[in-house]
């Protein structure tokens, strides 16, 4: 039964993740999300030092240095997603120009309201509140900047420096791009912000429910086991969860309790040791009896203690059939139960932004709850249920190895024995 599920997943499914995510468009998301991740990990630091001035006041506020790195996200997408694409298409003297351009058009979108003789906008539309806009206004740019990079305003006989033919081949499209920013904001009176976040509500509000977080984790953890990494999900799966946990810090700046489960960082709770709670695994290959799982719990403990599993993953995991149920009930059960935990509020909701991917589990869920320690606790229990949902597996798939292996040590001596007999 479970080889003709395998079957039907990897002739339906994984193709269509594959197709997806080799999107020319996806792509261009996708990169833009990695590239702002040093930007995002930039920002864990006042997050520490911010818990370190609860026991220390007189230590200074650094809260800027959040400000300005996490907090203008939203600013870097919309500028690298038009960038992107036109380095790809191979306009790279256009490329600076139409980052610009998506600046521009995101600014104006902003409608900046006058008042006593200056502009006034909020700080969280150029953070990762407004990182689904940036998205949109990038993309449109860059479609404009595709779409009009085959056409010159001069012959390639012309005598005209490059650099000034590469002034007035961008002006088409960076005046379409904003005039229709423009129309949008000042003619038609939308706000655009507003206009993104109703579009997406029914996304938003999905990825914040229960069922949503164990779809999401379900997808992630059964096409890595397909071997299809869950970074592909990256470009869907952070937008939300900034967005979510700089709400959730508003929250809590305004004195208020954070409201997102789904906020950044929850993967923490159920990725113990990585995608798919492989921390057991590897502590369980250390004993062994197949010489295969042993040499590999001994080169994946340590990597694993710090959220680093592909090495496993690959090695035990993906395409074994003993594995797919409890990659399946991991999927399920750590994220559910971690989700129950936070919506019985037997523990802090994320709202500190400490983006250290690298960082155990533990220490990561509490700084990431503001210093909670019944967050330590769910690591601790969601780590002796995965435990708990590998061992029987592991020890099939390790049986199963075993008899291999000796099956391979057979056939090596009778080989052997085949050679000295004719030797003789």
């Amino acid at each position: 039964m479970m080889e003709k599920i395998q079957a039907w997943i990897e002739k339906h499914l994984v193709p269509v993740v594959n197709k997806i995510t080799s999107n020319f468009w996806f792509g261009i998301v996708a990169d833009a999300i990695l590239f702002i991740v040093p930007f995002s990990m930039v920002s864990a630091i006042p997050s520490l030092w911010a818990i370190l001035r609860r026991f220390v006041p007189v230590l200074p506020d650094i809260s800027p240095l959040s400000t300005f790195s996490f907090g203008l996200i939203g600013l870097f997408v919309v500028f690298v997603i038009p960038y992107n694409c036109l380095q790809k298409i191979e306009k790279k003297d256009r490329s600076m120009i139409a980052g610009f351009t998506g600046i521009g058009a995101y600014m104006m979108c902003m409608n900046f309201q006058t008042v006593d003789g200056g502009s006034l906008v909020s700080m969280n539309k150029f953070g990762a509140g407004g990182m689904f806009t940036a998205m949109v206004v990038g993309l449109m740019v860059a479609v404009i900047y595709k779409l009009l990079a085959k056409y010159s305003f001069f012959g390639e006989d012309s005598v005209i420096p490059d650099f000034v033919k590469n002034w007035f081949d961008n002006i088409a499209a960076i005046l379409i791009s904003l005039t229709i920013a423009y129309l949008f904001t000042y003619i038609a009176k939308i706000d655009v912000f507003a206009m993104v976040q109703v579009l997406m509500k029914p996304v938003t509000s999905f990825a914040q429910s229960a069922p949503g977080v164990i779809m999401i984790v379900f997808l992630q953890n059964v096409f890595y086991f397909f071997g299809v990494s869950g970074w592909v999900f990256t470009p869907v799966t952070r937008s939300i969860t900034q967005a979510a946990i700089a709400e959730n810090a508003e929250l809590v700046a305004a004195g208020l309790a954070p409201k997102n489960i789904y906020a950044y960082g929850f993967s923490r709770y159920h990725h113990i040791g990585g995608q798919g709670a492989t921390l057991p695994l590897a502590l369980f290959m250390l004993r062994a009896k197949s010489k295969k799982f042993r040499l590999l719990g001994k080169a994946t403990l340590v990597p694993s203690i710090f959220n680093i599993n592909e090495p496993l993953q690959y090695g035990a995991v993906v395409g074994n059939p003993f594995m797919l149920i409890p990659t399946v009930l991991i999927a399920i059960i750590l994220p559910g139960f971690s989700y129950l935990w936070f919506a019985m509020g037997w523990g802090t909701i994320n709202y500190v932004n400490f983006d250290m991917n690298f960082a155990p589990n533990a220490v990561s869920a509490f700084f990431m709850s503001g210093g909670d320690w019944r967050n330590v606790l769910l690591i601790c229990v969601n780590f002796v249920l995965a435990a708990l949902i590998w061992y029987p597996f592991f020890k099939a798939a390790d049986k199963a190895e075993c008899k291999k292996e000796a099956e391979r040590e057979a056939a090596k001596a009778a080989k052997k024995a085949a050679k000295a007999a004719a030797k003789a």
